[in-house]
């Protein structure tokens, strides 16, 4: 009796410490599960104040300037304005969810300083908030760190599965705004449009009273040439060419277009859209804008604006 009493009291004092050890572990566990972290820690009170935004990656830069009534990139290009949305809801929504852990750390602030980008928000000239921003080499996980802090933060959008990173990755070019002509119709005036290969079905159109006519077509057919200037307003290039890439591009660029618009507005500002024969084998469309950039249109969108003479003549 007393050695079976002796293996119930081993047996209750194993049983106590085992139960105590798994509320040391549920414990601890809960504990660095809601480690309080700050929400607002990448974040700015007031984003309706910021009128500059600079990202700095690998020696190169991209200025975003509010000039009052739209965003300009690098002083040369208006913006994107829904990538620009796109950046200001990034700020926004992100949030810290936990530091990366202590193993990780050193490697982790190594190659945010190697590859990261540097991210300044500014009203005026008083930067309002600055850290650095990378991701890892599959893109699935994005770390934010504050300038002298040497702890990179995991950082998500809550709800979404998306690669954080990735709106300040753009480069100058992906900033800029993709529409072509962007023209109101209380400030448009003129389009030409030019054939090189068939010069017979070049046209011009201009206000005619209280409509839009065809220089020199009578009985042109209204309900075509609105199609028609509206696809040329809401014409959209998928991306522009980075210099880089142009050399792929160069001996088309060499060649005569299919076909020119030419834009005037009433304050006889003109804006130029080239296209080019499709390239064997490529289904996007190459053009250039106002003799200068390359840009590529998807062939749907093209097909809209290349219309010719004879197929308003009702």
């Amino acid at each position: 009796l007393i050695m079976q009493a002796k293996r119930n009291l081993q047996l209750l004092v194993s049983l106590v410490i085992l139960t105590s050890l798994c509320f040391v572990f549920i414990f601890l566990g809960n504990r660095s599960n809601t480690m309080e972290v700050d929400k607002d820690l990448f974040r700015v009170e007031d984003q309706t104040q910021i009128n500059k935004v600079v990202l700095e990656s690998s020696g190169k830069q991209v200025e975003l300037r509010y000039d009052g009534s739209k965003w300009v990139v690098n002083n040369s290009f208006e913006a994107d304005r829904q990538l620009v949305t796109v950046f200001f809801a990034t700020i926004m929504q992100a949030e810290p969810k936990r530091p990366v852990s202590e193993a990780l750390q050193d490697s982790v602030n190594q190659y945010i300083q190697r590859n990261g980008i540097h991210i300044k928000l500014l009203e005026g000239e008083t930067v309002v908030k600055d850290f650095w921003a990378s991701g890892n080499d599959r893109k699935t996980e994005t770390y934010f760190q504050l300038p002298g802090d040497k702890t990179p933060y995991m950082v998500t959008i809550p709800g979404y599965r998306v690669y954080v990173a990735s709106i300040f990755e753009l480069t100058a070019n992906d900033w800029r705004e993709k529409r072509i002509f962007n023209f109101r119709w209380e400030t448009f005036k003129t389009l030409k449009a030019s054939f090189p290969k068939d010069p017979r079905e070049d046209f011009t159109i201009s206000f005619k009273s209280q409509y839009f006519g065809i220089d020199g077509l009578a009985e042109a057919d209204t309900t075509k040439l609105n199609d028609y200037l509206d696809a040329v307003s809401l014409i959209n290039g998928v991306r522009f060419v980075s210099d880089g890439e142009s050399r792929v591009y160069d001996s088309l660029l060499l060649t005569k277009p299919d076909f020119t618009i030419l834009v005037t507005d009433i304050a006889n500002r003109t804006y130029q859209l080239e296209v080019f024969p499709p390239a064997v084998g490529e289904e996007a469309i190459l053009g250039r804008l106002n003799r200068e950039s390359p840009v590529v249109f998807n062939r749907k969108e093209i097909a809209l604006i290349s219309r010719k003479r004879s197929y308003f003549v009702r």
